[in-house]
């Protein structure tokens, strides 16, 4: 276990991990998985877990082992410099192109639910305008934003479940395998790359002041973020019939049409709308600070902090390449998510074998 001068403990890599996976539970995500699994798709993320979380485990126990290395120096200790390097720059591909395409997901929602007269890439410039003033503060401002947010975040996203609750129709999960078991396991497979964020923020793993607390906020984190998402699809579910469910293009915005809290009270989307771009903006402050961390770490760049702002341009222009949203979220992310999966599932146990044959566990 590594001690260092850090405020960044074990809660902070909670609110992290959380505010990173869960804030799909309000983008087109849940539309994504309603293609294939319509009224079933709450039991997706479950097999996507399955497939994913071996790894995820795997790729934990190896960075105890190693215990003073983060996940670049791990790939280059572990495969040797070159190959270690490959693998870390397809990493880096990988969270950027993903940073770029969620980004326009969530640009568009902002200006379709929103600001439907702003053209698209002035809002995607001042969502990416925001996320780099924040992620140039540092990762300890980070995390400390994450820890402090969180509570409001998620207590408005509990008072949305509380609201919408007696709308719900439990019978509308049945039948429970939607459009039959096999297309729900293959499909929820494939995108087990949902939670591929839980591999970015090993980047952080000796910014910590213990390695204990950094694998226990992020692991109860990942635990709590499934809990919810799995609770949320379920809610989407039961408050949308089979028949709508896979037209719904975002539903989590949906359902805050569908709460009201009395005459006094009105546009109460408005209010949830205020934590969703919260949330936003710090998932792309971390993916920011991340993404030029694993480059800089690349190519040896100590001073890393400089790479930000040029990833953010470029996240821009690369988010602005589908010509518009359906191909971005039915072409563009659907397809990466299966093609980047098996990467996902596949390098930890190539790290365990390797790591295994040169004898490095047996310490």
């Amino acid at each position: 276990m590594f001690k260092k001068e850090s405020r960044l403990r074990s809660r902070e890599a909670f609110a992290m991990i959380i505010l990173m996976i869960g804030v799909k539970i309000s983008n087109t995500t849940p539309s994504l998985f309603a293609q294939t699994g319509a009224n079933a798709m709450w039991l997706m993320p479950s097999i996507s877990l399955v497939v994913i979380l071996p790894s995820v485990l795997l790729l934990y126990y190896l960075l105890k082992k190693y215990e003073d290395k983060n996940l670049v120096e791990l790939l280059e200790d572990v495969l040797g410099s070159h190959i270690g390097k490959v693998i870390a720059f397809l990493l880096f591909l990988i969270f950027f192109v993903l940073m770029a395409i969620e980004g326009r997901s969530y640009t568009e929602q902002l200006k379709l639910l929103y600001f439907p007269d702003s053209p698209t890439p002035f809002v995607f410039f001042i969502l990416f305008a925001i996320a780099f003033y924040g992620a140039k503060r540092g990762l300890e401002t980070i995390g400390s934003a994450s820890y402090i947010f969180l509570f409001y975040i998620k207590a408005s996203v509990l008072l949305l479940a509380v609201l919408i609750f007696r709308e719900t129709i439990t019978d509308r999960i049945f039948p429970i395998f939607g459009n039959g078991l096999k297309p729900l396991v293959i499909e929820g497979a494939k995108k087990a790359s949902i939670f591929s964020d839980v591999f970015l923020l090993t980047m952080a793993y000796t910014s910590f002041d213990s390695s204990k607390k950094f694998r226990l906020g992020v692991l109860s984190g990942f635990a709590f973020v499934f809990i919810e998402m799995t609770f949320f699809f379920f809610l989407y579910c039961t408050t949308f019939d089979y028949n709508s469910i896979d037209k719904v293009a975002f539903p989590f915005h949906e359902l805050t049409q569908y709460v009201d809290m009395g005459d006094f009270f009105t546009n109460i989307e408005t209010f949830f709308m205020i934590f969703w771009l919260f949330a936003a903006f710090i998932k792309y402050m971390i993916y920011l600070y991340f993404i030029s961390w694993i480059f800089g770490a690349v190519f040896n760049i100590k001073e890393f902090e400089p790479l930000i702002l040029p990833f953010a341009f470029f996240g821009i222009v690369a988010g602005m390449v589908p010509e518009n949203a359906v191909i971005n979220e039915l072409v563009f992310k659907s397809s990466f998510m299966n093609m980047i999966t098996p990467f996902f599932v596949g390098f930890p146990v190539l790290l365990w074998l390797v790591a295994k044959i040169k004898g490095d566990l047996r310490r």
